[in-house]
């Protein structure tokens, strides 16, 4: 199965929202240009929806969102892609983690990525008055000029998927 996805833009302050590139192949390994991660085939993608929506194996839901660098953006100095990826992080990525009552399971902290780049995750979780687990993860990834904003969503405890996802994230490849 090979699914490209086509160009869409969306304006987002100095940053545009884009989904160029995005691949998903039998091979595992979803391309957002400029970062390619490996993820199970049985992973699936619709590039048609903003921002990108993904479907796992065990009904988890990703969805994935690119902003970029506008090019001609305004001539005064604007923060670097890491820069504003560390405000979302201390900030808003913060937020959602607690939002609707979630228990925290990992707060937010950076992960290894290559140099010149940034990477950060969070994950929480709720209950249900009968016991079910669900989780809500985010990653947050920076290289100059672009940002990518991961959340997945499923039942089960956060910690378990957490663990798998960090394995999507350690395949991580970047284009220089």
């Amino acid at each position: 199965m090979r699914k490209k996805i086509r160009q869409v833009l969306l304006p987002c302050s100095i940053l545009l929202l884009s989904h160029t590139g995005a691949l998903a192949q039998d091979v595992g390994v979803l391309h957002l240009r400029p970062l390619h991660l490996e993820l199970p085939a049985t992973w699936t993608f619709d590039g048609s929806k903003r921002p990108i929506e993904g479907r796992g194996p065990e009904g988890e839901k990703v969805l994935i969102s690119i902003m970029r660098k506008r090019t001609g953006a305004a001539s005064e100095p604007m923060p670097t892609a890491k820069e504003t990826a560390q405000g979302f992080a201390q900030g808003p990525m913060g937020e959602l983690a607690l939002k609707g009552g979630k228990a925290v399971v990992r707060p937010v902290s950076e992960f290894p990525v290559q140099e010149g780049k940034a990477g950060y995750s969070a994950g929480s979780e709720t209950s249900s008055m009968l016991g079910r687990k669900s989780y809500f993860v985010q990653y947050l990834l920076a290289a100059p000029g672009v940002i990518i904003y991961l959340t997945f969503e499923g039942k089960g405890e956060a910690l378990p998927a957490m663990q798998r996802f960090d394995a999507f994230f350690n395949t991580q490849r970047w284009d220089e």
